[in-house]
């Protein structure tokens, strides 16, 4: 100990004792508060040392300048260098970078341990992500402490951009109108130079579709999604704040209803020909993605099971007329109905077995018409002479009816006559009007005019009736 040193205990120690005796004689309570003094003064020693401690952490020099890194001729990026120096043999320093531009604040840190006999030397660049000006401040920390030891402003710089901010963009391939079914994709591009340069990449999020679809890049199926309108969104925040976004609209069509008409092979055909229904599709109509339901009622009124495809075989159905109706219905539930009445002709000459008892009973066929094949065969033979003589011999019989049915109507009048006699032979003779009248055989009056003209006398109508020769 110096000899200084050893004076100044010795000034000290004296007026201690006598604090220590003026507190003993205050009695028990002064006892107490010598036991706080103890206890306070090494608190008091350890703050006043860490009020001191980050003088030993110095900053020797430091600068701000700006580069051209793209060689494009503008300032991009601003480079800060500085050297940390310490006094003592362990430091630990974390230094801050603020930059601002714009309205946007970015922040970047780095954490340093140096020691007196190795100086540190850092830089930091700072890559513009946008065409304005930048202010730059510098500040170092006592990383042990935690005691901001300097602040210092390094200007103001004009920077024309070199990082892209997030971009987000929906593009698809598909041929417009979409249509349901059609192939449909959407691609998703993104890219984020802040994020990568400053290692602080987020993550995108998508909303608008029907189910859920993977966050990543990969492309979107939309093959399989039901019509209706979308509104899809992309929306991406990296770590230091930098927003994009991106939204894309399309629809994807209805379909309209199936269109079609059936072709019909073997109308009119004997059962066991050839024979078949089908649906033949139009134009924008895929039967692939139809559901096809028959309905088919045969001549008996009995209904013939059918499987749901696009043709069925009507080789082997029964003699006479059956209905055939089909519906064809889209996955969107649009139906388009077809119908088809089909005749089959019973079998001529030898058929097999299997055509017979397809056919139906034999009872129930109908008759078949021959139709513009059928050729008229005279009743006796080919002769011409023949057949006259058989026109005559009908046309013959046809007048003796004639006359026999004349007969019997003459002989029925002329018994009328006779009746009607009777009345007028027992009625008032009729009064001529002063002409010759006369009655004749059959009891008729008659009566004849100056002229020579006659009438009769109608007993029925009771009036005469002038007499005109036919």
């Amino acid at each position: 100990m110096s000899k200084a040193t050893d004076m100044t205990v010795r000034c000290e120690a004296p007026r201690f004792v006598q604090i220590q005796q003026t507190v003993l004689r205050r009695g028990r309570s002064g006892t107490i508060l010598v036991a706080l003094l103890f206890l306070l003064l090494p608190l008091a020693a350890v703050t006043t040392v860490a009020q001191g401690d980050p003088s030993h952490i110095q900053m020797d020099s430091s600068r701000a300048d700006q580069l051209d890194l793209n060689n494009d001729g503008d300032p991009d990026t601003i480079r800060i260098v500085y050297l940390l120096n310490t006094s003592s043999h362990y430091a630990e320093a974390a230094v801050q970078v603020d930059v601002e531009s714009g309205g946007m604040p970015l922040t970047f840190w780095e954490n340093v341990t140096f020691n007196r006999s190795t100086p540190y030397f850092g830089s930091q660049d700072i890559e513009a992500w946008g065409d304005g000006v930048y202010s730059v401040r510098l500040k170092v920390w006592d990383a042990e402490s935690g005691i901001l030891i300097l602040t210092e402003d390094l200007g103001e710089y004009d920077l024309k951009a070199k990082l892209v901010p997030p971009f987000l963009k929906f593009e698809s391939p598909s041929i417009q109108p979409i249509m349901i079914g059609d192939d449909c994709s959407i691609e998703r591009i993104f890219s984020d130079d802040i994020g990568e340069r400053y290692d602080t990449m987020g993550t995108i999020s998508l909303t608008g579709t029907p189910w859920l679809v993977a966050d990543d890049l990969s492309v979107i199926d939309c093959s399989t999604w039901p019509a209706g309108d979308y509104d899809l969104g992309m929306f991406y925040r990296n770590g230091l704040g930098f927003i994009g976004e991106a939204d894309f609209q399309f629809t994807i069509h209805t379909l309209p209803p199936p269109g079609f008409k059936l072709n019909v092979t073997g109308q009119h055909g004997e059962v066991g020909s050839v024979c078949a229904v089908a649906i033949e599709p139009s134009l924008g109509t895929t039967m692939a993605l139809m559901t096809i339901e028959w309905d088919i009622t045969d001549p008996r009124g009995d209904e013939i099971e059918s499987a749901g495809f696009s043709s069925i075989d009507c080789r082997l159905w029964q003699v006479g007329l059956t209905k055939v109706r089909v519906t064809v219905t889209s996955g969107e539930g649009q139906e388009t109905i077809g119908a088809v009445n089909l005749v089959r002709l019973p079998p001529t000459g030898s058929a097999s077995e299997e055509v017979l008892n397809a056919s139906g009973p034999e009872s129930l066929w109908p008759d078949r018409s021959l139709g513009a094949g059928h050729e008229a065969t005279p009743f006796f033979g080919n002769s011409n002479g023949v057949a006259q003589g058989v026109v005559f011999l009908i046309g013959a019989l046809i007048a003796i009816l004639l006359g026999i049915f004349a007969a019997v109507m003459w002989t029925r009048r002329g018994e009328e006559d006779g009746y009607m006699t009777g009345i007028v032979g027992d009625a008032i003779e009729p009064d001529s009007d002063g002409l010759p009248s006369y009655v004749d055989p059959t009891g008729v009056y008659w009566r004849q005019h100056a002229d020579g003209n006659v009438d009769w006398y109608d007993a029925v109508v009771d009036q005469w009736v002038p007499y005109e020769e036919t």
